[in-house]
């Protein structure tokens, strides 16, 4: 039998509250089932940004607004569980933001959401659970762990369309035995809002956000300019032979494969091949130019102990399509890296990203795709 739910419900769960739906709603749910909770608002870095008036203005991390460690708190006062705000500020700083940095600095893509799983959600939280003397983690992700027999599974979450186990490919499976994804098995946003709304949850018209949380009123051009100042200076477009035809803003404004903005000589489309942090060129051409086939997986970290290479798909960025796989194989040399090439190729696939390999709904693992592999 599959079960996504403890069956020992008069056990503690420390559940991530960020004030917002989906967390409130996941603590609910657990609520009702009859796990004794502890709400936690985990406190994050928060950037003091110059803006052009000439004065500082600090803002809020938007996963630890003030705000929503009120929303937070009003939720837990509702349901009659303790409330605590831990202070992770200095290790998402480090872990976090310089990986996003240090990846820009080194022309890479990164993606912080994933980090913060690792490091914090189910990193940082996790190792709290003998302080709290508490069982499980809890948190609001669209997702599901799926138990048979002594062994647990990542899935993805009954509402495929809000599906994060995207996010979730890199934590240690050694946490998925003590982890609970509630709303994992609801079939809609529309449903988690309507849950809050009959619990009386005065967060359930609260909108979602869909920004990096510690870029300051999403300004990621700002953040980078401030942050990543030579990656954000002028440089030349070039063809593929290295004519030159035009000017650049900065390489960190441009993605693989990305067509607006690019101001050349020429009056025909142009797409980005490759930003070649070297000597700050931008290399641009025509679309099927774009096109990745072959790549590595690095770093690779493995959910399951044995999977099926002919039922094997992989997702390169979250809500990007399943991609049919011609061949995979692990490295002779490094069996943390896996060899990938697609069956028809794909558009826009950047060294940094992550490559999720999934099994149907199961996550398999995941991995940093290096696409410098010629």
């Amino acid at each position: 039998m599959l079960k996504t739910f403890k069956e020992n419900k008069k056990r503690t769960v420390l559940v991530a509250m960020s004030g917002g739906v989906d967390s409130s709603v996941a603590a609910y749910l657990l609520k009702k089932q009859g796990y004794n909770l502890i709400g936690i608002n985990m406190k994050f870095w928060t950037e003091d940004s110059g803006v052009s008036s000439g004065h500082l203005s600090a803002k809020d991390n938007k996963c630890c607004s003030i705000e929503g460690v009120e929303d937070a708190r009003s939720v837990c006062d509702k349901l009659g569980i303790p409330f605590y705000v831990l202070n992770f500020k200095d290790d998402f700083k480090k872990d976090i933001v310089e990986y996003f940095i240090s990846s820009f600095k080194l022309g890479l893509t990164p993606n912080p959401c994933v980090m913060c799983n690792k490091k914090i959600k189910f990193g940082l939280l996790y190792e709290k659970l003998k302080e709290f003397n508490a069982d499980f983690v809890a948190t609001g992700h669209y997702a599901r762990i799926i138990n048979k027999g002594e062994k647990y599974f990542l899935s993805r979450s009954v509402d495929i369309s809000k599906d994060q186990s995207y996010f979730l490919h890199n934590i240690s499976p050694l946490v998925l035995s003590n982890t609970l994804f509630p709303i994992g098995e609801i079939v809609s946003k529309e449903k988690v809002r309507h849950i809050a709304k009959e619990a009386n949850l005065r967060i359930s018209a609260k909108q979602d956000s869909q920004e990096i949380c510690f870029i300051p009123g999403n300004d990621y051009k700002g953040f980078i300019q401030r942050n990543v100042p030579i990656s954000s200076q002028k440089g030349n477009i070039v063809d593929k032979e290295g004519n030159i035809l035009g000017q650049h803003d900065g390489l960190s404004f441009y993605t693989v494969a990305q067509r607006r903005g690019i101001n050349t000589k020429l009056t025909k489309p142009l797409y980005v091949i490759k930003k070649n942090y070297k000597d700050n060129t931008l290399v641009v051409g025509d679309i099927e130019d774009c096109k990745t086939y072959n790549f590595e997986i690095n770093n690779f970290n493995r959910l399951v102990e044995s999977f099926n290479l002919d039922n094997v798909r992989i997702q390169i960025r979250y809500r990007g399509k399943l991609l049919e796989l011609e061949n995979i194989k692990y490295s002779r040399d490094n069996p943390n890296t896996l060899a990938v090439k697609l069956k028809d190729g794909e558009i826009g696939v950047a060294s940094g990203q992550f490559g999720v390999l999934y099994d149907g709904n199961y996550v398999i693992g995941g991995g940093v795709i290096n696409t410098n592999i010629n």
